[in-house]
């Protein structure tokens, strides 16, 4: 495959992000590169005479390389998710967290960890996952199922009332639902984790008492929801700061009274430089976690309103903005990024 003409992006040369050198495997190369910088797409589409390659890294787009138009590149057998529209082509990069197969890796604490690995190793129960869209529930879903999958259990996802109905008559052990759209997912869910399934599933809400709240919204009854419910995960995506750039500074007034930081807290900020996208590599969870114990589950059963349910979940363990706050506190991300996060 002929590279001679393929060139660096005009904006890139002082960093460098990919050399493009003769080669034969042009796609290989491409991908190597946007693991390297945990790119989360590949988006290569026309320009002028040739292509253009640009990376999207911590949210935004990098040009990295320009191509002659006459180049073809072969995704064929990669492993990633491709998807055409005309000339353009987008790559779906899996993500670097999800490959490493690893919860830490995705953001949990290791107390985190610890907590759920009682409740992945029981046979039954329902798990919930909350998350708007772009939120990484779906990837904290399949790592979760991961960390199930040790060869002695039938596994298998449903993405729709009919597919779980056809899943519960294959014997499973664990189901995975990406999403609890609708009352009849809702109601097929808690059954499955009723008759002796293990459910995870994600659910489109802010928190992860909003998670329950719309788990009632759906006709739930609370006794049902009060016996299956295991745990309850919510999160949300913040950029992380290159170790290698960022810049200690003390936390403005009124992000520290935000945050609740003592004045004249040290926080970091995004600088820029050679190995990372203006300051950020990739994006991190934060997570806020209910664990359903006894006194929760009386909550959920007597109808308890969801200030009261938080009260109690979050006594002594982190909810989502106190979370974020100790993100900021150890230079992985902004405060910025925790105001986001805290304002929900």
């Amino acid at each position: 495959m002929d590279m001679e003409s393929a060139t660096l992006a005009p904006a890139d040369r002082d960093q460098a992000p990919f050399v493009a050198s003769p080669h034969p495997d042009l796609a290989s190369g491409i991908l190597d590169e946007a693991i390297r910088r945990r790119a989360t797409h590949v988006h290569i589409a026309p320009l002028g005479e040739g292509m253009q390659v640009r990376l999207r890294i911590a949210g935004q787009l990098v040009e990295v390389l320009r191509l002659p138009a006459r180049i073809d590149l072969d995704f064929a057998g990669s492993g990633v998710e491709v998807a055409k529209l005309g000339e353009r082509t987008v790559l779906h990069m899996p993500a670097a967290d999800a490959r490493a197969g690893d919860l830490e890796a995705l953001g949990m604490t290791p107390a985190l960890v610890k907590a759920l690995a009682p409740v992945l190793a029981r046979s039954a129960g329902l798990v919930l996952v909350a998350g708007l869209a772009g939120s990484g529930r779906i990837t904290t879903l399949r790592a979760l199922l991961g960390q199930i999958d040790d060869g002695t259990r039938n596994l298998l996802s449903a993405d729709s009332a009919v597919e779980l109905r056809a899943a519960l008559r294959q014997d499973p052990d664990a189901i995975l639902i990406d999403t609890i759209a609708d009352r009849e997912m809702a109601g097929l869910a808690v059954q499955a984790a009723a008759a002796g399934h293990l459910v995870l599933a994600g659910v489109e809400a802010h928190d992860a008492v909003g998670a329950l709240a719309w788990l009632r919204s759906l006709r739930v009854e609370p006794f049902q929801l009060a016996a299956t419910v295991q745990a309850v995960l919510a999160q949300r995506l913040v950029r992380k700061l290159c170790r290698e750039c960022r810049k200690p500074v003390q936390a403005q007034g009124s992000v520290s009274a935000l945050l609740g930081f003592d004045s004249g807290a040290v926080v970091y900020e995004a600088v820029g430089c050679g190995r990372c996208g203006g300051g950020f590599t990739g994006k991190t969870a934060v997570f806020e976690a209910i664990h359903a114990d006894a006194a929760l589950r009386r909550l959920v059963n007597d109808g308890g309103d969801g200030a009261i349910i938080a009260r109690h979940a979050f006594l002594n363990a982190p909810n989502l903005g106190s979370a974020a706050r100790a993100l900021v506190r150890e230079g992985v991300t902004t405060a910025e990024e925790a105001v986001r996060v805290s304002r929900g």
